[in-house]
């Protein structure tokens, strides 16, 4: 007699099972949410808004701070933060493909955030792959939560290298008057 196996749940579930350990792990914790580089949304337990919005900048942000991190010559980009007069949100590399974002109020201990989240955040990159085909193969209820009106480009493919910055020009100051006399 074979032995069945227990199918695995889909992506957006298992997903969003990660996302709710990190909110009953953390105090301060309000939401948080997984979006592919490109900015399309993946899963997301943020309760009261709105998440496509928010997976679309939290896209941007990766790109803006991975282009930062590599003009300072600090490497490989792995977690931004910024913290509003409500709160924080903080930006986590998953793999190559996505990136996590956690909403927390302003009682949010962010030390204990990079702690408690450093494994769920592993765990969620491992699916990191699976990203790469969600504009095409994502769920229905992924439909059109593209920032773009739900037009996903052709191929999901990681950006190339950035050339470097180009270097500050010197102050050009105009050239002193002579003293009125």
């Amino acid at each position: 007699m074979p032995t069945s196996r227990a199918a695995t749940p889909p992506l957006e579930e298992r997903v969003r099972a990660e996302l709710k350990l990190i909110r009953s792990n953390v105090v301060g914790v309000h939401g948080s949410l997984v979006a592919t580089s490109d900015g399309f949304l993946v899963a997301h337990d943020v309760p009261d808004l709105e998440p496509t919005e928010i997976a679309a900048l939290v896209a941007t942000t990766r790109a803006l701070a991975t282009r930062t991190t590599s003009a300072a010559g600090r490497g490989e980009f792995r977690e931004a933060l910024a913290r509003g007069s409500q709160g924080y949100l903080a930006a986590y590399a998953a793999g190559t493909n996505a990136i996590v974002a956690v909403i927390g109020t302003n009682e949010l201990n962010v030390g204990m955030l990079h702690f408690q989240t450093r494994e769920i955040i592993e765990r969620i990159a491992a699916n990191s792959p699976e990203f790469r085909k969600w504009p095409s193969g994502g769920s229905a209820s992924q439909a059109g939560s593209h920032p773009a009106g739900g037009r996903a480009p052709s191929a999901v493919t990681k950006a190339p290298s950035a050339p470097p910055l180009p270097r500050r020009r010197p102050l050009r100051r105009p050239p002193a008057e002579p003293p009125a006399g």
